[in-house]
């Protein structure tokens, strides 16, 4: 779904901001318009406070309302299509696609996941339980009611008892199953600044790995592993995977030493560059997952197999559900 070429955003002055110039503080929080871009669209009228067009010299105070209109909006396109997986009258069990972010980024504010299913189910509060990484599929669990996310996100181990992901990695992955338990953070020496890292004063995390099949595919030799998170860290499989020295397939980041990572962001890959990574998103899909909901006397399991289409061809041969 394309979205609206006029949008309008909403933000709160934040209290370190009190009493300072709107313009100063919008130029410090949204660095995506230059100082002269945001004075071109202050003289143009197109910012407001608490409903009043705002001038150079407006003071803001903590807690009023900004709307700025952007007007010839544009943001790349995304895939908004999902499968509803079960529903009730409070929660919304969803297959992601990959490629589209959960919540918005600097370049992607209307057509997130979150707005996408809070749109398609008329559940104007919809709220995900758990997040998935853009290029990430899978299921996912969203409270149909913000008074729902309340009650149950500091206890979603409670419900959401546990969360399985099908990885497809090159070569033959050692094991049959195996935990890992690497300490993961980030490296500030690196440049990839997003990149998780194993450290010894890392944060705890803890990944099962299974060996499901060894396969092979033009010569080439893949191992497909279901991969159960015991913790819920920042890229915590895909770290684990190429700390153990099997990145998944078509991991930007942590295939390859980052290097399709950094050329994405300078300049963006061809088709050859895809080609040789193995496909357009990496092979991790959100498969099964494990739901107790306070209403049920046992739990239940529901299952996606609506993989990436590079993902779904290279495990045609393979019965995964």
């Amino acid at each position: 779904m394309k979205a609206p070429r006029d949008m309008y955003f909403e933000s709160e002055v934040r209290p370190e901001q009190n009493g300072r110039p709107l313009l100063d503080s919008l130029v410090e929080r949204f660095t995506y318009h230059s100082r002269e871009e945001w004075v071109d669209r202050f003289m143009r009228g197109l910012v407001t406070l608490n409903g009043v067009v705002a001038g150079l010299d407006t003071i803001a105070h903590k807690g009023d309302k900004v709307v700025y209109h952007v007007e010839n909006y544009e943001e790349p396109e995304v895939p908004t299509d999902f499968d509803t997986v079960f529903e009730d009258d409070e929660f919304i069990l969803v297959a992601k696609p990959a490629g589209i972010p959960v919540h918005h980024t600097g370049r992607i504010f209307y057509n997130t996941f979150a707005s996408v299913v809070r749109r398609a189910t008329d559940c104007e509060t919809a709220t995900p339980m758990h997040r998935l990484d853009r290029d990430t599929g899978g299921l996912m669990l969203f409270a149909k009611y913000a008074e729902t996310a309340a009650r149950f996100q500091k206890n979603l181990d409670r419900i959401l008892l546990g969360k399985f992901y099908l990885a497809v990695v090159r070569g033959e992955f050692p094991h049959e199953e195996f935990r890992c338990d690497f300490p993961l953070r980030e490296d500030p020496a690196s440049p990839l600044r997003v990149k998780m890292f194993r450290f010894d004063d890392g944060k705890p995390c803890s990944t099962i790995f299974r060996r499901l099949k060894v396969f092979e595919r033009d010569g080439q030799v893949y191992s497909a592993l279901e991969c159960e998170l015991l913790t819920g860290r920042k890229h915590q499989i895909r770290a684990h995977l190429a700390e153990l020295g099997f990145p998944i397939v078509a991991d930007r980041l942590y295939a390859h030493d980052g290097v399709y990572y950094d050329k994405l962001a300078r300049e963006g890959l061809s088709e050859e560059d895809y080609r040789f990574l193995g496909g357009h998103y990496h092979m991790l899909y959100a498969y099964k997952v494990k739901l107790l909901l306070p209403y049920w006397d046992s739990p239940r399991v529901f299952t996606s197999d609506n993989f990436p289409s590079e993902m779904k061809s290279l495990l045609a041969d393979f019965a995964i559900l």
